[in-house]
């Protein structure tokens, strides 16, 4: 990460486990400055335990570390597998990448990114909704590892998310 940080890029990816992001990213926090500081670490614990203990997310933990960097969460809830795929396109539809960030222009910049990879941003809301991304990356990890099942399987179609109370017919 010292490398990246350095080269004078633009977007910083910190793939790093938590905890160690932390320590890392406040290490090089004067080089982060004015950069965008990609998040994609999962603070999941044994047990598919969210680690954060319902304290600041991972994400909003790189950004007390890094003031100067401007943090997304993104690009967490799928295997890395899946961001070999080219493109992400599962049953005719492309991956919808969600992000949680709080500075428009650094926003900007990773929606390209997620499109640059086949991908559809989804707008998460700022970072203090970082750790909902967290918390939904630990549930779909525990079903889909610890109980084999698709985690997909669990939202119904947008059609129907809001129930027959919003105008929606049901069969």
């Amino acid at each position: 990460m010292r490398t990246a940080a350095g080269s004078g890029q633009d977007v910083v990816l910190a793939a790093l486990p938590f905890g160690a992001g932390e320590e890392v990213v406040r290490e090089l926090r004067s080089v982060l400055a004015g950069t965008v500081l990609l998040d994609c670490s999962n603070p999941i614990g044994e047990g598919f335990r969210l680690l954060t203990g319902g304290g600041p997310s991972a994400a909003e933990r790189l950004a007390a570390a890094a003031p100067g960097a401007r943090v997304v969460k993104a690009f967490n809830l799928c295997h890395e597998d899946v961001w070999r795929m080219r493109p992400p396109v599962f049953g005719g539809r492309p991956l919808a990448v969600p992000l949680c960030g709080d500075d428009e222009t650094a926003l900007t910049r990773v929606r390209e990114l997620v499109r640059d990879v086949g991908c559809e941003p989804l707008a998460g809301g700022g970072l203090e909704r970082a750790g909902l991304l967290e918390a939904t990356a630990a549930l779909f990890i525990s079903l889909w590892v610890g109980e084999g099942a698709d985690a997909q399987a669990i939202a119904p179609p947008l059609a129907h998310a809001a129930g027959a109370a919003a105008g929606v017919r049901t069969a």
